[in-house]
């Protein structure tokens, strides 16, 4: 069943065509996006606590960069020969899959703050500041799990996916879970190579996410989970 639904992709998802060079351009867009709102966030809060500025332009920067991905997805979705399908919908239909990826990535997310706080792994250099100062960790929570998640999940998976490696054959598949993973670790600005193979673990569980079920909001879910976890384990 598995191999079945992970290799209908081109036959469901094949998009209108454009050439190539448009795509990638689109893409490298997106990418700065990600990439920006998420410099803009590291910056926004400190040890010291926020800086109110960069919190609002933070903000106003996510929610209308957000707004601009998720209206030119949906446009680039209605090309596509399946109709949309709904949350709840294609939650129960790959229930049993999602609830292995979600039990995996909460695990995984402890188990990294466990080891981190008995000193086998160290602290990353450009986590989310950790204190007393509970706005720091309001905004982090709200910035994380609503902005940076969803922006993430629609580079790496969900626009990745439109663009390139469409082709519904075993090299292709896989070829689009190992450039997605490396995307995964690239956009989240990791501060050292074992928090960048670490998020390219992560990036690798949602791109096979999104090709089994075939759905954008599975893996964007996962994600948002992934980012409370790490944002409340800190």
């Amino acid at each position: 069943m598995f191999e079945v639904k992970f290799f209908e992709l081109e036959e469901v998802y094949m998009r209108v065509g454009e050439a190539p060079g448009v795509d990638l351009v689109r893409y490298l867009i997106w990418i700065a996006f990600s990439v920006a709102t998420l410099g803009i966030k590291n910056y926004a809060a400190n040890a010291k606590g926020l800086n109110d500025i960069l919190v609002v332009i933070f903000f106003i920067v996510g929610i209308f960069t957000l707004a601009l991905m998720i209206r030119r997805f949906n446009h680039e979705r209605s090309s596509f020969a399946e109709p949309r399908k709904k949350f709840l919908s294609s939650l129960v239909n790959n229930i049993g899959f999602i609830t292995l990826m979600f039990v995996l990535i909460v695990v995984l997310r402890m188990m990294i703050s466990y080891l981190q706080v008995n000193g086998k792994l160290p602290k990353f250099q450009n986590d989310d500041v950790a204190g007393s100062n509970q706005k720091v960790f309001i905004f982090n929570l709200i910035a994380n799990v609503f902005v940076i998640s969803v922006q993430q999940q629609l580079v790496q998976t969900g626009f990745f996916f439109n663009y390139f490696f469409r082709k519904s054959t075993p090299a292709s598949a896989i070829g689009g879970i190992v450039i997605s993973g490396l995307i995964a670790g690239a956009i989240t600005l990791p501060g050292s190579l074992l928090q960048f193979f670490m998020n390219m673990f992560f990036g690798f569980c949602f791109a096979l996410t999104y090709l089994y079920t075939q759905d954008e909001k599975m893996p964007v879910f996962l994600g948002m989970v992934s980012a409370l976890i790490g944002t409340i384990m800190i």
